[in-house]
């Protein structure tokens, strides 16, 4: 989790630009500056616009985000900036997805996101931007609870957007009738397993249980999540899974043993092999290194 901030790699090599890392959080303050191609990722992401304006192509449609606004939006839908007005910054947030949907928002928040909506709050606070260099400070101290704390702040001031007023730009509907992007129902089906997935990672589940969640055949669910999420359900939820067994590494006393079959994986050797190929150390050396 410490290495979060510089996980975000963007490149402007090639139109629609696939980015990685999407079970990575990140920030960045920048310079608002017109995209030459459009791109996406898998994090839901916040754009903070402070003292400036921009207009965005979301999936082939034009908007324009007044002065001060901030907006969340899945970035699985190719987006760009086309335009910036004034002499402001622009902070991104990026949210994993796996992480987003454990946060228990409400459904009808959630829904509009992952159906290509993109949610503007009807202003900001006078905090906002001060938060924001707040939470830059924190990440850059490279420590594992305050990193957490941040988390933690930025998932609160998503939910405060949730339960207050914010507008729409009527995009879900364009995004479902866009012949490169997923049907209503398809939305819908990926909507249903990753909700199942985030209510039952930590129990003995399988890729058959997932698909049954949404009534689909096994084989069609596992096509149309990795076509949408373009990782597998099993990667998926071994990525939930370990996010929850760092948290116990570090926040608890408790043994390997224990953390691994709190965390889902069934066995410790299994959560031995799985961790050491994804962070290329054991749990133990992981445990003393954010100490």
């Amino acid at each position: 989790m410490l290495d979060w901030v510089q996980k975000i790699a963007f490149s402007d090599s090639s139109p629609l630009e696939t980015q990685g890392m999407e079970h990575k959080f990140g920030f960045r303050r920048l310079q608002p500056k017109v995209m030459p191609h459009s791109h996406w990722h898998g994090h839901i992401e916040i754009n903070y616009l402070f003292n400036c304006s921009a207009d965005y192509l979301f999936n082939g449609k034009k908007i324009s985000v007044p002065e001060g606004r901030m907006l969340l939006f899945w970035a699985s839908f190719p987006h760009q900036m086309t335009a910036t007005h004034g002499e402001g910054e622009l902070v991104n947030v990026y949210v994993p997805l796996q992480a987003f949907l454990t946060w228990k928002l409400p459904n009808e928040f959630v829904s509009q996101l992952l159906h290509g909506e993109v949610l503007v709050s009807d202003s900001l606070y006078a905090c906002d931007e001060q938060i924001t260099q707040i939470w830059e400070k924190d990440l850059s101290i490279n420590n594992h609870m305050m990193t957490v704390q941040v988390i933690n702040e930025i998932r609160g001031r998503i939910r405060r957007m949730s339960l207050e007023n914010y507008s729409t730009y009527e995009l879900a509907n364009k995004a479902c009738k866009d012949s490169q992007t997923p049907t209503l129902s398809g939305l819908t089906h990926i909507q249903t397993m990753l909700r199942y997935i985030a209510d039952n990672y930590d129990q003995k589940i399988t890729i058959a249980d997932v698909a049954n969640s949404t009534g689909l055949h096994k084989n069609y669910a596992m096509k149309l999540f990795n076509r949408v999420m373009r990782v597998s359900i099993k990667q998926y939820i071994n990525q939930l899974r370990l996010q929850h067994a760092q948290a116990l590494l570090v926040d608890t006393e408790d043994p390997v043993l224990t953390i691994a079959l709190e965390a889902g994986f069934g066995s410790v050797s299994r959560f031995y092999d799985i961790f050491q190929r994804e962070y290329n150390m054991s749990p133990l050396e992981f445990r003393r290194c954010v100490l």
